[in-house]
């Protein structure tokens, strides 16, 4: 059986010598690091692994959008979507930063009140804003769009101006964006939310625009993710889907012979934050829940093959061990510390 274990938020937007990694000792961990054959890095964060994987094709964007929507229970049918990530804009001094949704705690009337602002004003423009959940939205457009765009995940913390959307249909969207801001800065929703103190959802960000790819497949017996992007992709190959389990024995008991595709998310949302206390604390745990059980199947031979998947915004580094690699003692363990800045140069 071959593991294939897929860890994004593994490398956080922190600075990779602070004294909680420095600190933390996961022995289980770091030998499967340390003895593992590492892949040259592939382009891409976890949206380009995803769709790679099962062969969807890249236009401008990968189609994040459509995916996304189908595993949340929308239809996507044949028209052109983006996701419109509700988000907070917050200036700097000369910088404009992005908090996403995660931190906003949008309730559903809130959401279905702004996204009915935005489909009123731009009707004539051929947008529909669609709420699919509170803090994850999506717009469908009458026509498809000349639109290259980056991941809301690489854009949380950071000046937003060197990741606007760009191509031939960048200007438009620019000044979508701002009719958008202006929109929203003076909605009731959001007058309501700074009286009690909350930020305002003062614009969205546009990503992952395309169509439902047709030929989807799928290199697994099983997926196993509660994210949109995994699920939408497996539901669009029509292979098995579940979500994933706690811990890693809970996976070994149901898992059946084959090659597995395991999302293990749980560090994402402190890795976007750049909470290292928390994303150091859910490391810890995940230590416990997954490396240590998966390390000792692997040497039991319950497992033939594990491979550790880790994006980033450089692009997705695999860590491929078999049980044989394990005895590879001169290969010694090496503090996570050098990992997590290895992997976030």
């Amino acid at each position: 059986m071959h593991c294939h274990l897929l860890i994004p938020g593994f490398t956080p937007t922190i600075v990779p010598g602070a004294n909680l990694v420095k600190n933390l000792r996961l022995p289980a961990l770091e030998a499967l690091l340390a003895r593992a054959g590492r892949s040259e890095l592939q382009p891409g964060g976890m949206a380009a692994w995803l769709c790679r994987e099962f062969a969807v094709d890249k236009k401008l964007d990968w189609p994040v959008a459509p995916l996304t929507l189908l595993a949340q229970g929308g239809e996507p049918g044949s028209d052109f979507w983006l996701l419109a990530a509700p988000v907070h804009l917050q200036l700097q001094r000369d910088r404009m930063v992005l908090a996403d949704a995660a931190h906003l705690d949008i309730t559903a009337d809130e959401a279905a009140g702004l996204t009915a602002a935005l489909n009123l004003h731009f009707a004539e423009d051929g947008l529909t804003f669609l709420p699919t959940r509170p803090d994850s939205w999506h717009v469908r457009l009458a026509a498809p769009a000349e639109l290259e765009t980056h991941a809301l995940e690489s854009v949380v913390g950071r000046n937003i101006r060197r990741f606007l959307p760009h191509g031939a249909d960048g200007l438009r969207w620019h000044r979508i964006l701002n009719e958008i801001q202006m929109l929203l800065h003076s909605h009731p929703v959001n007058r309501q939310r700074e009286q009690r103190g909350a930020l305002p959802v003062n614009s969205i960000w546009p990503w992952g625009g395309g169509t439902l790819p047709m030929a989807v497949s799928s290199p697994y017996r099983q997926v196993w993710a509660n994210d949109a992007l995994t699920r939408g992709l497996a539901l669009a190959a029509d292979a098995p889907l579940a979500a994933t389990p706690e811990t890693a024995g809970g996976w070994l008991q149901t898992a059946a012979p084959g090659v597995h595709l395991v999302v293990v998310d749980a560090l994402q949302g402190a890795a976007r934050s750049g909470d290292l206390a928390g994303w150091s604390e859910i490391l810890a745990r995940l230590e416990t829940d997954w490396f240590e059980p998966l390390r000792q199947a692997l040497a039991l031979g319950r497992i033939d093959r594990l491979s550790l998947h880790v994006p980033g915004d450089a692009g997705t580094w695999t860590f491929s061990v078999c049980r044989a690699d394990l005895w590879k003692f001169w290969r010694g363990r090496k503090p996570l510390k050098t990992f997590v800045g290895e992997l976030s140069a």
